[in-house]
């Protein structure tokens, strides 16, 4: 496995949200700021994608409202445009990013070159790939090299709520350095939750073939294995000493869309047995304790 090919996966989970938007899925007026251009994809995928970024927008947003000095940590946030999306809602968390030095690089370049993404971030230090601002920032760190975690506490107060964001993220961490950035959160971090979607349940020929093709493209996912199932997920938190953890597979929050009847509209599509296998070897696994124990339900 090479980085350059685990980075390699922002930039197709962004040209698939390019796709979405453009679609009429969901709006999202910075990601052609990051994506100028993209190619059609399949309706199986694009209505996964969409559960994905609902999934992640209605939990953070609802946490934002009912926490308004709420802070959310984005891991491998790569072209995630998630927090100028809240700022359109008129939220304001205090929010970090963390990625590959490499695509913290790529991702400052695009916000000190576009006003839309800059100036509402307000005064503040805008290096190439590093930004700190009021309630931004930006910070290239290998979340495998956990010794420097303890390094983001300048930026976080660790006595306020905090939810920490994780799309296809631990799949490429090995498992030891997931266990230890997940206890390092639930020991540094009172008031905490944690939303992790990635592949599981990859037991069978279809999880088979999706692992295959990933190491096809370099891409080895060395925490694919460590919590197959659902049961795993949950207990992987509960393990690092999360107090709740809940667990599952993308159909039933594709199944809990408020507008699935909307998206179902966009393209036709008579192959729902693949799109419910497709959700089947997803999941939502989210960690809780404190006063956030509640987004663990």
């Amino acid at each position: 496995m090479t980085d350059a090919g685990t980075r390699s996966t922002d930039n197709d989970a962004s040209h698939c949200k390019r796709w979405c938007v453009e679609r009429g899925y969901y709006q999202d007026e910075f990601i052609h700021l990051f994506v100028p251009s993209t190619t059609p994809k399949t309706p199986e995928m694009s209505r996964g994608y969409y559960a994905r970024v609902q999934a992640f927008r209605s939990r953070v947003e609802e946490f934002c409202r009912e926490n308004s000095d709420g802070q959310v940590i984005s891991l491998g946030a790569g072209s995630d445009t998630l927090y100028w999306h809240l700022l359109q809602q008129g939220l304001s968390p205090t929010y970090l990013e963390l990625d590959f030095p490499e695509m913290t690089m790529k991702k400052g370049k695009v916000i000190r070159r576009k006003a839309i993404l800059k100036n509402p971030l307000g005064e503040g230090e805008f290096g190439p790939g590093t930004i700190h601002t009021k309630s931004y920032h930006l910070i290239g760190m290998d979340l495998r090299d956990t010794r420097k975690l303890d390094q983001l506490k300048i930026y976080l107060d660790t006595s306020k709520p905090t939810v920490v964001l994780a799309e296809c993220v631990l799949c490429y961490v090995p498992p030891s350095s997931t266990d230890q950035l997940l206890a390092w959160l639930s020991g540094t971090f009172p008031n905490l939750a944690f939303l992790n979607y990635e592949p599981c349940n990859m037991g069978d020929r279809f999880g088979s073939i999706m692992i295959e093709n990933m190491r096809a493209r370099d891409c080895e996912l060395p925490g694919i294995l460590a919590c197959p199932t659902l049961t795993e997920q949950e207990h992987r938190f509960l393990k690092a000493g999360f107090t709740a953890a809940k667990a599952v597979d993308m159909n039933v929050v594709y199944q809990s869309l408020p507008d699935r009847e909307r998206i179902e509209r966009i393209e036709m599509f008579d192959e729902v047995e693949l799109l419910t296998q497709l959700l089947h070897h997803y999941c939502l696994a989210t960690g809780a304790q404190g006063t956030l124990t509640k987004m663990a339900d």
